[in-house]
């Protein structure tokens, strides 16, 4: 099971209603735990590996993101293929919607976010309508996400998606909130993750974006997860589509943190590693 009781038995008309009026819905208590027990193990599964030509998450600099959740993990792709989440899209963006991007990610203390908007493209400011669903698999009580109540009315006048650190927005809600729990959000809404100081901080979370663009990143899929497959899912996940957009986030061999440089380097002796890089 990939939702609770307390998930399904919500309204619909309500999770409308306040994406409408607020620009986002947030419930605690939405994911079982089989669900979170599940994806922590399909990451750690498949957490780091160098020269392998099994699916492997990245580091940019920091933070942690692994990006090919539909390939590696049947419980993700039962979450965001469910038919809850597909018809919330639909009552929101249409009928024609596409998964655009989707990832893992870690975010740690060192890790400072811009006030912003989803609502770009690769040209810029775009007014598509779309949704973020993002889903906490830990507790999280600092750094938490936060979302400029009512913004998605408005930032669309301001013709950008990034502002700058003068940015002093009122009216922002702080999502403080255990581990199970989802946030909705209106991707036109103003929004970031709030920076931390804790030395030992780390947010885990799922993401991914669905938009009325009919383009996407392109998307990794293992068959074997698809049990259904009507028009809707076909549509969904861009099968026989546009998908051109640049993969986010960009990761090579200089963004390996120094303690993943370590490790590799005690796997596989210091005097190769040397040779290797002269």
């Amino acid at each position: 099971m990939v939702f609770t009781e307390n998930f399904i038995n919500t309204k619909k008309e309500d999770i409308i209603k306040s994406l409408n009026t607020d620009g986002y819905f947030a419930i605690e208590n939405a994911l079982t735990e089989n669900f979170i027990s599940s994806i922590e193990s399909d990451v750690s599964n498949h957490r780091f590996l160098t020269n392998s030509n099994i699916l492997s998450g990245g580091y940019t600099n920091s933070p942690y993101f692994l990006v090919n959740m539909l390939a590696c993990s049947q419980t993700f792709f039962n979450y965001c293929t469910n038919t809850e989440v597909l018809d919330i899209c639909e009552k929101m963006i249409g009928n024609l919607f596409r998964l655009k991007a989707l990832r893992y990610y870690e975010s740690y203390s060192n890790t400072y976010m811009q006030w912003h908007t989803d609502s770009k493209t690769s040209e810029g400011f775009a007014p598509i309508p779309g949704l973020i669903f993002i889903s906490y698999i830990t507790d999280v009580f600092d750094g938490e996400f936060q979302y400029v109540r009512g913004s998605h009315e408005w930032s669309s006048t301001r013709m950008q998606n990034d502002f700058s650190q003068d940015f002093n927005p009122d009216d922002v809600k702080s999502f403080k909130m255990p581990k199970g729990s989802i946030i909705v959000y209106n991707t036109h809404g103003i929004h970031r993750a709030k920076p931390s100081n804790s030395s030992n901080f780390v947010r885990k979370s799922l993401f991914f974006q669905v938009d009325g663009n009919d383009n996407s990143e392109p998307l990794l899929i293992n068959p074997s997860f698809m049990t259904e497959f009507d028009e809707r899912i076909r549509m969904y996940l861009g099968f026989g589509r546009k998908s051109s957009n640049t993969p986010f986030p960009h990761t090579d061999e200089t963004t390996i943190p120094d303690f993943e440089v370590q490790n590799l380097i005690s796997k596989i002796g210091y005097s190769r590693v040397k040779s290797m890089i002269g």
